[in-house]
């Protein structure tokens, strides 16, 4: 493996070696001496020099290992590093926008809170999905956090989900439709925690019509009539801090929740796509896949 670095490292050595030999073997011709004792003293030569070269490679190559394993001990631990300098950065930035988006609820409450009660338990749930993406990020992103995989029946998961938005969606008249059932081995809590993000936001961006959400083995598909997303957003949706046209047309976006979204769904090994028509609606599909074993966390 490392023969090429040894020759190279010792051509000097060889090089000097040889030439030494070579005036051994011609001070034999010149004098004519005899050659009974020359091919002695080669053999005992080439005896010693390959004795000299195997233990000499031996010592390069423990050095060479040693180096090897230092440099990817190097790598390793500058891309830990940069994983947690990145980490840290993202909670950085999640805490200045959350700071930012505490203040507009919490100014709401405090003008609406005697006279506009449906206002107020509005600007009240939207204070508690901010605060429920801060937590949910911090415990996704500690290492220490555990992933239980059991049996899951998502039609009542999306069920659960749903109830919570309840209040939401009388409140804006709009219908919801739930299609199929079916039963996968993933971590209810944390695929509650990714569909509640879809769905928040779903709520959110319709004012007419509804959601449908339809349930199967291979997916889960949640479609509502809301104002849709410009194509030229699509690809950066799960970018964090993101907020798009509609986030910042309606200032109602921290850009964080598609993001977590991504993140859990990435630990759970499920992949998501969206697609989009402004003026028609938004489309999210999850997309299961069968579960091996235990989710890389880190």
């Amino acid at each position: 493996m490392f023969w090429g670095k040894y020759l190279k490292r010792r051509a000097g050595l060889f090089l000097t070696i040889a030439i030494g030999f070579t005036l051994f073997l011609l001070t034999f011709s010149l004098w004519q001496l005899p050659m009974i004792p020359l091919l002695n003293a080669s053999l005992l030569f080439l005896l010693i020099f390959s004795v000299y070269t195997i233990i000499d490679y031996q010592k390069f190559y423990k050095y060479q290992q040693q180096l090897t394993n230092l440099k990817i001990d190097n790598v390793q631990l500058t891309a830990k590093l940069s994983a947690q300098l990145q980490r840290d950065k993202d909670f950085m930035d999640i805490m200045r926008v959350w700071t930012h988006q505490m203040k507009v609820p919490l100014a709401s409450m405090d003008l609406v809170a005697q006279t506009q009660l449906p206002e107020l338990q509005k600007q009240t749930f939207a204070l508690e999905n901010y605060l429920t993406i801060l937590l949910e990020y911090l415990r996704v992103q500690n290492t220490a956090t555990d992933f239980r995989f059991d049996v899951v029946n998502v039609r009542e998961l999306v069920n659960t989900v749903i109830k919570k938005y309840a209040p939401q969606f009388i409140h804006k008249e709009l219908q919801v439709t739930i299609v199929g059932e079916a039963t996968i081995k993933t971590d209810p809590k944390w695929l509650a925690v990714a569909i509640e993000q879809i769905i928040n936001n779903a709520v959110k961006y319709t004012e007419t019509g509804g959601v449908t959400i339809q349930v199967t083995d291979q997916q889960l598909m949640i479609v509502d009539s809301g104002i849709g997303i410009l194509a030229s957003d699509l690809p950066r949706l799960f970018s964090h801090g993101f907020t798009g046209y509609n986030g910042r047309l309606d200032k109602k976006s921290s850009g964080l929740g598609l993001y977590l979204t991504k993140l859990v769904l990435n630990k759970l090994s499920f992949d998501i796509s969206i697609t989009s028509e402004i003026g028609i609606g938004t489309k999210v599909i999850i997309h299961f896949k069968i579960f091996n074993g235990p989710a890389v966390i880190g």
